[in-house]
């Protein structure tokens, strides 16, 4: 029965695991570009009194880069990307990458996301607009141009293996590969990309998980029962012996 409880204390920390992730999916329902996370989980075997039990855990989380949905907003400075790319940013931890384009001008007219980063265009720079510059166009290409003529051209990215990304938060993403240019992705000006995230799936899900759990502590309760009047049994023959 001890071993029992063990299995049944793996499943319960992997359901809770998975638990938390589809919990933080729904809270990002409405983050811009924010992209569903799922656990991965792998069995694996140990030997305990003699007897091979599998159990299971989590091993990674896994990032669906799948696009979200566009909207158009009515704001020049936001740009969503149609197809596989990534924006790039220069920030105090280095280059990051990211597709939510909801941008800015900072003091010194150099377009910058929400968080103050700069916006890197294809040349590795940041971009700068011309003081007294008002209408700001960016074309499919990412082109950006105003009434006095080219700004720049947004550093739109891609990568060959994107399971190489991690999340830093903030809508942005670290990896250690080298980033490839996207020369098939187009943006959107005017447009924000939604999450990823469809609510009705995540809350099945969850319900789901939810059962399991209910299930699976059920079992453990049962068996808990079954201990202790194993217990109790014992101490009665030894009263009467």
């Amino acid at each position: 029965m001890e071993n029992t409880v063990l299995l049944v204390l793996s499943l319960n920390t992997a359901l809770r695991r998975q638990m938390d992730v589809i919990a933080h999916n729904i809270a990002n329902v409405n983050t811009t570009a924010y992209k569903e996370e799922r656990v991965l989980f792998e069995t694996y075997m140990q030997e305990i009194d003699g007897q091979e039990l599998a159990f299971v855990k989590d091993f990674a989380v896994a990032i669906d880069l799948s696009e979200g949905p566009i909207t158009a907003t009515g704001n020049a400075l936001d740009v969503a990307i149609r197809g596989d790319a990534f924006f790039q940013v220069d920030t105090p931890d280095g280059i990051r990458f990211t597709r939510a384009g909801h941008f800015e001008l900072d003091a010194d007219g150099a377009l910058v996301t929400s968080d103050g980063h700069l916006v890197l265009g294809d040349d590795g720079f940041p971009i700068l607009t011309i003081p007294g510059d008002t209408e700001i166009r960016i074309d499919s290409k990412g082109t950006v141009t105003s009434e006095t003529g080219e700004i720049g051209r947004l550093g739109l990215v891609f990568f060959e293996d994107p399971g190489t990304l991690v999340k830093q938060g903030a809508g942005l993403y670290a990896t250690e590969a080298t980033p490839l240019p996207a020369t098939d992705a187009k943006v959107v000006q005017g447009s924000l990309e939604g999450s990823n995230v469809q609510p009705i799936v995540e809350m099945t899900r969850m319900i789901s998980l939810l059962r399991a759990y209910q299930a699976a502590q059920t079992f453990a309760d049962r068996q808990d029962e079954l201990r202790n009047q194993a217990i109790s049994s014992l101490a009665n023959v030894s009263q009467n012996v």
